[in-house]
C-alpha cells in the first residue's frame, strides 16, 4: 500500500476530528526518528501502515508491522512505537471511543464492548477500506466519511473481535487494592511530588512491592504510569480555553518545554498541534 502525500523526507503530523463520529480523533503521520514513549488511551487504536515498518509493544509483546498491516490497540493497553526499518513509517490511525464501539457491537449483536487478542492483523482488504475511510473522514466528506468508517471499523471487529468479550485474569486482591490507593492519590493532585516511598508509606509495604503492584496492574513503571496520567490529564484540558503554560502547571509538569517534549512523545505531536485539532 503506498501514499503519495504521505512520502515526505521530514516528520510530520496531523490531527483531525469528525463531529459526525463522535468527535473521533485522526491522525495521520510519517515519522523517520521519533519513538512514542510508553502510554495508554483511555479509547481504542486502530490504524494502518501506509508505508515503512512500525516496531512496537502492546502489552509485554513486541512486535513489527510493516506496510498493510493493521494495528489494533485495547483501551488503557500500554503500548510504545519507533521505525522498525531505516525510513521509518507512514500510518493513519484513528482513536474510537466506547460509546462508538457500543454502537458497533450492539450492530453485530455481541453484548459487550469488543476487546482485540491480537494487536497486529494481516487483511488486506480490511486495511484498504480502513484507509479510504480515513481519508474520507480527514476530508470532511460527513455522510460519506460515516458510512465508510462505520463499516471498516464493522468489519474489523466482526473478524477480529474476540468473541467472549475480555476475560481478565484473576488479579491478586490485595495488589489490585493496593494500586487502586496508588491511583486515587496520583489522580487526586497530579502536580504532586510523588515517590516511591510516600507511595509504599500509603499501602503499607515495601518500594520494591510498589514498583511489583504497577507492573502487575498497569504494565508500567510507576514513573511511566504517573507521566501518562499527567499527558492524559493534560489531553483533557486542552479541549479547553486555558493557556498551555497553566495547564501544564496544573497537570505537574516542570515547566512548558518540559510538557511538550514529554506530549509529543506520548502523543506524536506537539501539544500546540493538538489543540489546532479543535
Amino acid at each position: 500500500m503506498s501514499d503519495a502525500g504521505e512520502r515526505t523526507e521530514c516528520e510530520e503530523a496531523r490531527l483531525t476530528r469528525h463531529a459526525g463520529l463522535g468527535d473521533l480523533e485522526l491522525l495521520t503521520a510519517r515519522y523517520r526518528n521519533h519513538a512514542y514513549a510508553l502510554h495508554t488511551h483511555d479509547s481504542y487504536v486502530f490504524g494502518v501502515v501506509v508505508e515503512g515498518a512500525e516496531k512496537l509493544r502492546i502489552n509485554r509483546q513486541a512486535h513489527l508491522a510493516p506496510a498493510g498491516s493493521i494495528i489494533i490497540v485495547n483501551p488503557e493497553d500500554p503500548h510504545d512505537g519507533e521505525k522498525g526499518c531505516d525510513a521509518g513509517w507512514a500510518y493513519r490511525t484513528c482513536y474510537p471511543r466506547d460509546a462508538l464501539m457500543r454502537e458497533i457491537a450492539e450492530d453485530l449483536e455481541l453484548g459487550h464492548l469488543p476487546m482485540f487478542g491480537q494487536g497486529i492483523l494481516d487483511a488486506p482488504d480490511l486495511a484498504g477500506d480502513f484507509v479510504q475511510a480515513h481519508r474520507l473522514a480527514v476530508s470532511g466528506r460527513t455522510m460519506e466519511a460515516e458510512t465508510a468508517m462505520l463499516m471498516a471499523l464493522r468489519g474489523l471487529t466482526l473478524r477480529f473481535a474476540d468473541r467472549g468479550g475480555r476475560n481478565p485474569s484473576p488479579d491478586d486482591s490485595e495488589a489490585a487494592r493496593r494500586f487502586r490507593l496508588y491511583r486515587e492519590q496520583i489522580e487526586a493532585d497530579l502536580a504532586r511530588a510523588f515517590d516511591l516511598t510516600g507511595l509504599a508509606e500509603a499501602a503499607g509495604v515495601t518500594r520494591f512491592q510498589v514498583i511489583r503492584d504497577f507492573k502487575r496492574a498497569a504494565g508500567m513503571t510507576p514513573g511511566q504510569y504517573l507521566r501518562d496520567c499527567r499527558v492524559r490529564a493534560a489531553s483533557a484540558l486542552m479541549r479547553t480555553s486555558k493557556p498551555l503554560a497553566e495547564i501544564a502547571f496544573e497537570t505537574g509538569f516542570a515547566d512548558q518545554s518540559h510538557f511538550s517534549r514529554l506530549f509529543k512523545s506520548m502523543r506524536g505531536l506537539s501539544p500546540g498541534a493538538f489543540r489546532e485539532a479543535g
